[in-house]
This record gives C-alpha cells, sequence and structure tokens, in this order.
C-alpha cells in the first residue's frame, strides 16, 4: 500500500457513519460513499428515495453520506469500504494524480455552484447584480470569501473565475469553510462577505434580503464553465475490471436517474425533497433544484475535451501532472460522450 493509501485509509472507519439503504433483496449490493446529497449530487439522492431505480437494474445500494467530507469519500474506496465513491471530479482525479488507481463509472454533474455576497458588500460596490460578468468578478477583488478546501471543484471553480476577471486568489482574502449555516450566518454578520457554493444552499439569503446572488455558473453566467464535469463516481479500476456487467449496469442506474430528473421534475422534486429537505421553504427548494435540472448529463457521460478542460484547471491550480487521469484512461466507455 503507499503514503497516499496509508494516509487516506486512516480514516476511512470514521467516514462510514451513517448509512441509508434499500430494502434487501438477492439484488447485488454496492456499497456508495457520497460527499453530499445535495442537489449537486442528485441522481443518488433520488435513487435512494426511489430504489426502483437501482432496482432496475439489478441493484441494492447502501449509501454513507459524508456531509461534505470529500477526502473521507477517497479513504473509504481506498481501503475498500465502499466500492464507489462519488465527489467532486477533481477530488478523485487529484488522487489519480498521486498514485490512486481508479475509474469514472459515470459523469453526472456540470456546473452547479454561485457565489453569493451580502447585499451591503454589493450595494457598496458600485456594481449591479446584472452587469456583465467580468464586472462583477472585478468587484470581488479584496473581498473575504469562503469555499472548500485547495484542490477540490469548488476552489478551482473559484480560481478559474477570478482569472476570467484578471484577478487570482491573492486578490480575495480567502479561507476554507464548508458548514453552509456557518456561511450564511457569517454573511449576514458581516464576518465574511462572500461565499462560493452549490447552488440553492445559499438561498436563505435571497429570502431576507441579506444577499445577492453575484455568479451563478450553473444559469451559465460564465460560459467556459458550462460542460465541465463537476461530480464523478469513481470506483477502483481492479474492482471495474472484475465487475463489467456490474458496472455497466451502474451506470445505466445513474443514467436513468438523471433521464428521470429531467423527464418527471414534479414527480422526482417530491421525492427527494420529502426525503431530504421535508422542511426546507418549498421557494427555496424549486429554485434550487430547477437549476439543477439543467446541469445533470445526459447519459451520465462527458466529453474528452470537458475533461481535459477540468484537468487543465487543476494544472494551473496546483501544478501537478495529471497525466494518470486522462480521459482514455480514467473514463469507462460507457460514460464517454461524443
Amino acid at each position: 500500500m503507499n503514503k497516499l493509501s496509508l494516509c487516506w485509509t486512516a480514516v476511512a472507519v470514521a467516514a462510514l457513519g451513517s448509512l441509508q439503504a434499500a430494502p434487501a433483496s438477492a439484488e447485488d449490493l454496492v456499497r456508495i460513499a457520497t460527499a453530499s446529497t445535495s442537489v449537486a449530487h442528485g441522481p443518488l439522492p433520488l435513487a435512494m428515495a426511489d430504489p426502483s431505480i437501482f432496482g432496475g437494474n439489478g441493484i441494492r445500494i447502501e449509501v454513507t453520506d459524508l456531509k461534505g467530507q470529500s477526502p473521507n469519500c477517497i479513504a473509504a474506496l481506498l481501503s475498500e469500504a465502499v466500492e464507489l465513491c462519488q465527489v467532486g471530479t477533481p477530488t478523485g482525479t487529484d488522487a489519480i494524480a498521486e498514485g490512486a488507481k481508479f475509474k469514472a463509472v459515470a459523469v453526472i454533474t456540470g456546473p452547479i455552484n454561485e457565489i453569493f455576497i451580502s447585499k451591503k458588500v454589493a450595494d457598496a460596490s458600485g456594481v449591479s447584480a446584472d452587469a456583465p460578468v467580468e464586472d462583477r468578478i472585478k468587484a470581488l477583488k479584496g473581498l473575504n470569501l469562503v469555499t472548500a478546501a485547495p484542490g477540490t471543484a469548488h476552489y478551482l471553480t473559484l480560481e478559474a473565475t477570478l482569472k476570467k476577471g484578471g484577478l487570482t486568489m491573492n486578490d480575495v482574502q480567502y479561507r476554507t469553510l464548508g458548514d453552509v449555516t456557518a456561511m450564511i450566518e457569517s454573511i449576514r454578520n458581516g464576518a465574511i462577505d462572500g461565499a462560493l457554493w452549490t447552488i440553492g444552499s445559499l438561498a436563505p439569503l435571497l429570502m431576507d434580503g441579506t444577499g445577492v446572488r453575484w455568479i451563478s455558473m450553473a444559469r451559465g453566467d460564465i460560459d467556459e464553465f458550462k460542460t465541465l464535469p463537476y461530480v464523478t463516481v469513481y470506483a477502483r479500476a481492479d474492482w471495474v475490471d472484475a465487475n463489467p456487467d456490474l458496472v455497466g449496469r451502474i451506470h445505466k442506474s445513474y443514467a436513468d436517474a438523471i433521464h428521470q430528473l429531467k423527464t418527471d421534475p414534479e414527480r422526482t422534486s417530491k421525492l427527494f425533497k420529502d426525503m431530504f429537505f421535508p422542511n426546507l421553504d418549498q421557494a427555496l427548494w424549486d429554485d434550487g433544484f430547477n437549476m439543477a435540472r439543467q446541469a445533470y448529463l445526459e447519459g451520465a457521460k462527458t466529453t474528452a475535451a470537458a475533461w481535459q478542460q477540468s484537468l487543465d484547471m487543476q494544472i494551473a491550480g496546483t501544478g501537478k501532472n495529471y497525466d494518470a487521469a486522462a480521459f482514455d484512461k480514467v473514463v469507462i466507455p460507457a460514460a464517454r460522450a461524443d
């Protein structure tokens, strides 16, 4: 076992705290760790609410929600505590660059994050929320902003967004924060100026007027990001090679879930919300869910160009060599789009 495996395996057992399972049957059992059950990861939470999605392909799932702890997802996969890890695409490709032997069995979501800033900061900037996106980016200079840890999809998106406006991470006061409630309260109370996070998460700031949706990747504010593969489902390469039929059925299950989310929004929205966010204001839920539906990738597939674009963002951010994570080496044929 290499140094990467030893490091991440140490936290794997702790990562697997709470399981949600589909009803028992004679179906193949697949254990899945997910970084989140938010709308960004929507196909899996929908499948948890509707076991027939995987069940229709002869699969029973057990899911561990890691509540934003992406490294623990990799740890669980390396330790063989789970068969699948659903996580931000860069988290997986970064692990591959460090020596992990993973394959991408489904690529499920495009850009699904957004930047909120406080209403006071927005007013003081003199820039409107519907100004050209370059102007809105430049208005972020000097602000105290939070997002996920360096190397994650959120961090890389913030870094690339600033670059589009001629800025770098050194032009903002960045720190890591992954607690949505803390983000909201910190923005409301002036402790931070803004945050980049998953769509819908910061929408309570809209409801009380304390925050402004400043830049939304999900609604396509930045053209260059529209096709980025944002969330990917990874498995160990040796497990993929040993289970080709099961892997094919797993991919189909994710594709089926995406198809239902896109074509039957009323039913799938209710299933999703009732299971995971029953007390959330319906208007807030609808806001996030409807934007997320646009970001789910048809057929759970991505293109070689989009995958390389994501790797190029990582290269710019970390300087690592990502040759081992190349599209044709990592993405299984079923998850490849033309």
